[in-house]
């Protein structure tokens, strides 16, 4: 779905990263091979390694080349939380401590027992019980490999370092946002974006070999992205200041591969007076970001992820991007509602890992159903046994919620055969626009369409603007990811306009429509983030993929 950038514009790019760094607190650029040290001292009875921090080094390498986690330095190190640099000496254990087993001791004066819940992290638990998370991994230290949901973990709550603890349980914390600065107007709003920009490796990174050696040297897509990412936002932000909106924007290089450099981010003094928070990208660093944001009542937004567990009992964020589920249940409610008196059919390929996306659609179509008092759809594995299931008076509507090339490829042409008997309209995943091997014929005749969450009309003046605008401003055209950080920039930027500080916990009801995307969000229970699903129904008309209605299928062929 995402287009690839020409390589002269992977050059424009590498530029732009280049020029971040020197806006960026300074960051290793460069990962060597981590060598092990030979100097070793014995501590306690256990030995150390004693490494000196080479430039361009990072916790995630060194740790690597050990064999540990970056928990099991920052254990050993503290100091390491706010960041390594050259020449500083680590202390790294020669081996994994054994955890041992000793009986339980109530003493609640010095610790709580805890069972860790999903969505839980060592950052929100030291959060929630006013301690640190070196303390808690002294105290467990089989969570240093990383926390599993029942797992049951000693908290201290006593903190010679920490006085008058307050200790804030869930339910807590949202009854007191219902009343505290909620709706806040303010003249000038603090955006952070957090994004995978990975300065560290721009020095691997040679623009000349990515436009002389293609395919061979690529962009890396992750701070290629990044950079795509914050060009649409920055569009965005330029409007919003012309409609008198005043922004600061601070931009923080965050991504999986270093939880200390996370650590240190939200440890910055002015992280706690942002407005809004957008990414970062992927899931892992974005739970911990998520729970400090929760922690101090600021909106956060997973804008490219469409992973649902970042909302668990957070209702300070929200995420851009539908999981397949909610595509799934969108489609269901789309067909329910313009193809009422069609024969709806599902095709199921058995594949593990499409079954969650059959469930969902055939459970919400199946419930939208017997409301109106008519029978399930039918459902079929496979081609075989399919004809029996169509009619020939009625528009047979297929489903077909697979991801295999291989196996859609294969369907598509024996159903256009089945085209000649029977008026068939094939509805499929917005994947198979990817697929390099689909006939153009099959997609015309079975009028296949798509519940895509990304779909640009290019040709809409305000789309033809934005091009212009941004190949004026960048040097290049937008991929899909300059157009979704145009959408979901501009979009918040407005709800604070609208709405203040308090717009995530205020939603219901709220759409939007982007350039790229539109919004209209729901939560899947109150203690929870809001999940945008908002989707465009597509299809293929004369050989073009245009949005549903602009040329209704329904109106030629019954």
């Amino acid at each position: 779905m995402f287009r690839s950038l020409s390589y002269q514009l992977g050059m424009r790019v590498a530029l732009i990263i280049l020029a971040l760094v020197c806006v960026q607190p300074a960051l290793a650029q460069k990962d060597e091979g981590v060598k092990k040290s030979k100097k070793t001292e014995i501590v306690e009875g256990r030995k150390y390694y004693l490494h000196t921090v080479e430039k361009g080094q990072t916790l995630y390498a060194i740790a690597k080349a050990y064999d540990l986690t970056v928990n099991d330095i920052l254990v050993e190190n503290p100091d390491a939380l706010n960041g390594i640099k050259h020449g500083q000496i680590l202390r790294i254990p020669a081996e994994k401590k054994t955890a041992t087993v000793k009986p339980e001791v109530a003493d609640t004066g010095k610790f709580v027992i805890h069972k860790v819940e999903a969505g839980q992290t060592l950052y929100s638990l030291a959060k929630k019980y006013n301690t640190t998370e070196q303390r808690i991994l002294e105290k467990n230290t089989e969570a240093k490999s990383g926390l599993k949901v029942g797992m049951e973990l000693k908290i201290p709550i006593s903190s010679p370092a920490l006085t008058n603890p307050v200790v804030f349980q869930r339910d807590t914390v949202i009854a007191l946002r219902d009343t505290a600065n909620k709706g806040q107007l303010k003249t000038v709003y603090n955006v952070a974006f957090m994004m995978p920009l990975q300065l560290w490796n721009t020095a691997n990174i040679s623009a000349d070999d990515i436009v002389a050696n293609p395919p061979k040297a690529e962009f890396p897509q992750k701070p290629k992205a990044a950079v795509e990412f914050y060009e649409g936002a920055l569009l965005a932000i330029d409007s919003m200041r012309k409609t008198g909106m005043k922004v600061n924007v601070w931009v923080y290089d965050v991504d999986d591969l270093d939880s200390g450099k996370t650590a240190k981010m939200l440890a910055q003094p002015e992280f706690a007076t942002m407005d809004l928070i957008i990414g970062p990208f992927s899931p892992a660093p974005f739970d911990e970001i998520a729970d400090f944001a929760f922690a101090h009542n600021i909106a956060v937004v997973s804008p490219v992820s469409a992973a649902n567990r970042v909302l668990f009992k957070n209702p300070m964020a929200m995420k851009t991007l539908p999981s397949t589920t909610t595509q799934m249940e969108q489609l269901a409610l789309h067909i329910s509602s313009e193809r009422k008196d069609d024969n709806i059919i599902m095709i199921s390929s058995g594949m593990l890992k499409e079954r969650k996306m059959c469930i969902a659609f055939q459970d919400k179509m199946n419930a939208l159903r017997v409301a109106e008092g008519k029978d399930s759809i039918a459902l079929t594995a496979g081609f075989s046994g399919l004809e029996a299931k169509l009619k020939k008076d009625k528009m047979n509507v297929i489903v077909i919620p697979s991801m295999s090339q291989a196996y859609v490829t294969d369907l598509l042409r024996n159903l256009n055969g089945l085209a000649e008997k029977y008026k068939i309209t094939v509805y499929g995943l917005p994947s198979w626009m990817e697929f390099d091997n689909l006939d153009p014929e099959y997609m015309q005749t079975l009028n296949i369409h798509f519940a895509a969450p990304y779909y640009v009309d290019y040709d809409l003046p305000s789309t033809q603007l934005f091009i212009t605008r941004y190949r004026a401003s960048f040097g290049g055209d937008p991929t899909t990811y300059s157009f979704a950080g145009f959408d979901v920039t501009l979009f918040c930027l407005q709800q604070l306009q609208r709405a203040g500080t308090g717009f995530i916990t205020h939603l219901d009801g709220v759409t939007g429509s982007g350039l790229q995307q539109n919004f209209s969000f729901m939560k899947s229970d109150p203690e929870s983030g809001y999940e945008n699903i908002g989707l465009r129904i597509i299809h293929i008309s004369d050989y073009e993929l245009v949005p549903y209605g602009v040329e209704n299928p329904t109106k030629d062929k019954r």
